[in-house]
């Protein structure tokens, strides 16, 4: 596919068929994100793959505590707490199948990195590692979309207990929980963005 069809293309779904994912693609997607620039060249990062059905249902149910919000009038006062309107409708599309995604999806990955703790960061240069790691998923979502593939980038409030459930070592964070694979229903083109009302040129 060609690069400018596949940012094209890249979307957000939540909903999969069952249709499994060849290894081949999956470890294609994955090398493409370890070819993502990092800070220093490090690459600080490892993926985990939840294949097997009873630990995945463990990692997310119990561990990070994951869970699809079905009522209505709990799902406006969550939204209580959000001024802007484009967030509360992604939330209202989102919080039904936040569980559901991640226990039906073919793959669930996991994108861990490491730095040192957030309290210890003063400038913004720390952060580095983190900056990385998302253009490490960017790269993965990218891949993805030339593939055919789709999925959800899930960024965990506190991944302590998913941290615990799988094992992730000391001074290692999850950046990510993805999970992905063929789309129910391909999601048709995103608005163009204007280009023009964001560009600055030699001064704001």
């Amino acid at each position: 596919m060609e690069f400018y069809e596949a940012i094209a293309r890249r979307r957000t779904v939540r909903e999969f068929r069952a249709d499994p994912v060849p290894e081949g693609t999956v470890r294609r997607v994955l090398e493409a994100g370890l070819r993502a620039p990092s800070n220093a060249h490090l690459k600080p990062w490892q993926f985990v793959l939840l294949r097997d059905g009873e630990r995945r249902r463990r990692a997310v149910v119990e561990g990070l505590r994951a869970r699809d919000m079905k009522d209505g009038a709990e799902i406006e006062r969550f939204l209580e707490g959000f001024t802007d309107e484009t967030l509360q409708e992604v939330y209202r599309r989102s919080l039904p199948k936040q569980l559901t995604m991640m226990l039906e999806a073919p793959e669930l990955l996991v994108v861990c990195y490491t730095m040192k703790p957030l309290t210890e960061c003063h400038t913004l240069f720390e952060l580095n590692p983190l900056a990385s790691v998302w253009m490490c998923v960017e790269n993965i979502m990218l891949a993805m979309a030339a593939e055919g593939l789709y999925g959800c980038t899930y960024t965990p409030y506190d991944a302590a207990g998913l941290k615990t459930a799988l094992g992730i070592p000391p001074g290692w964070e999850v950046a990510a929980v993805i999970p992905f694979g063929y789309p129910k229903t391909v999601p048709g083109p995103n608005d163009a963005e204007d280009l023009d009302r964001r560009l600055h040129v030699d001064a704001w």
